[in-house]
C-alpha cells in the first residue's frame, strides 16, 4: 500500500507482512508513488508515479533495488488497477477529456500496447479481473449513480449489473464465487457468482460496515479476512485494519 509522509507531503510504498508483523518501503523517492497493484505471481508491483511530470505507470520487482521501469507514458492521468492472472494484461484507467474517465487495457506481453476497453461519456473506474481472466468488474454511473457491473474482457458481449441500489469498488474472491463491494451507506457487500460462458449473480448480502467508514479494502484470497483503511482523526492518517473471523461480526 502507499503511505503519505506529512513531513515530505509525498507518499511511498510499503509491503506489510501480515503473519510477521513487519512491513519494508519497497521504494523511496521525492515524489508521490502511489496506487500498488500486485503481479499475480507476487514478484513485482506496478504503480502510479509522477516522477516525470504527468503521473504514469511504473513497475518495480519486489526485493531487487534499482529495478523500477516505466511501462506506460501518456499525456493524461493513468491509474493502474488490476493485472490479469496470466500475468499478461494491466487494466488501467485513465481520465480523457471527451469521454472522462475510461477503462484501458495495456499489453504487457512484448512492447506495451495500450487498449481501448470501456470508453463512454460516462465515468468508468475500478475495474477488477475474474480470477479465470474472462470477466472485468468495474464501476460506473451509467444510470445515474454508482453502480457494480461485469463485463467479458473479450468480444465487447455480455454485461451484468451485480449491485441493484449502488455500489463501488468491486473485488473478486480467488476461488471466483463471490464479488464484492461497498454499499452507498458504507457496508460491504458479498454476492455469489457462478462464472462461466456466462455470468450468473445471486442476491447481494451484507457482511459488516465500520465507523469510521471504509475508505478502501481488499480480500484474503479465501474471503477469511479483509484488509481496510478507514480515515481516523487527521486527513494525513489513514491506518490498515484487518478483520479477522469476519462471520462473528454479523452475530
Amino acid at each position: 500500500m502507499d503511505i503519505g509522509d506529512p513531513k515530505t507531503g509525498t507518499s511511498d510504498i510499503w509491503v506489510f507482512d501480515l503473519d510477521r508483523g513487519v512491513s519494508t518501503r519497497l521504494h523511496s523517492d521525492a515524489v508521490d508513488e502511489i496506487l500498488p497493484v500486485w503481479s499475480p505471481d507476487g514478484s513485482a508491483v506496478f504503480y502510479r508515479s509522477d516522477r516525470q511530470g504527468p503521473p504514469d505507470i511504473y513497475a518495480i520487482r519486489v526485493g531487487i533495488p534499482g529495478s523500477e521501469k516505466q511501462v506506460l507514458r501518456e499525456p493524461l492521468v493513468e491509474q493502474p488497477e488490476d493485472v490479469s492472472p496470466d500475468g499478461r494484461l494491466l487494466v488501467y484507467g485513465k481520465e480523457e477529456h471527451s469521454t472522462a474517465r475510461d477503462i484501458w487495457l495495456l499489453d504487457l506481453s512484448v512492447t506495451p500496447k495500450p487498449i481501448p476497453w470501456l470508453r463512454t461519456r460516462f465515468d468508468e473506474v475500478s475495474p477488477r479481473f475474474s480470477p479465470d481472466g474472462r470477466w472485468i468488474a468495474y464501476e460506473s454511473n451509467e444510470s445515474g449513480d454508482p453502480e457494480i457491473y461485469a463485463a467479458l474482457r473479450e468480444g465487447g458481449g455480455e454485461k451484468k449489473r451485480i449491485s441493484p441500489s449502488g455500489g463501488r469498488k468491486p473485488r473478486w474472491r480467488r476461488d471466483g464465487r463471490e464479488l464484492y463491494y461497498l454499499s452507498p451507506n458504507g457496508l460491504l457487500m458479498a454476492v455469489p457468482v457462478a462464472p462461466g460462458t456466462g455470468l450468473e449473480a445471486g442476491a447481494p448480502a451484507g457482511l459488516f460496515r465500520m465507523d469510521p467508514p471504509i475508505e478502501n479494502y481488499d480480500v484474503a484470497p479465501d474471503g477469511s479476512r479483509f484488509v481496510v483503511t478507514t480515515r481516523v482523526g487527521s486527513a494525513h492518517q489513514s491506518p490498515l485494519r484487518v478483520i479477522l473471523n469476519w462471520p462473528a461480526v454479523l452475530r
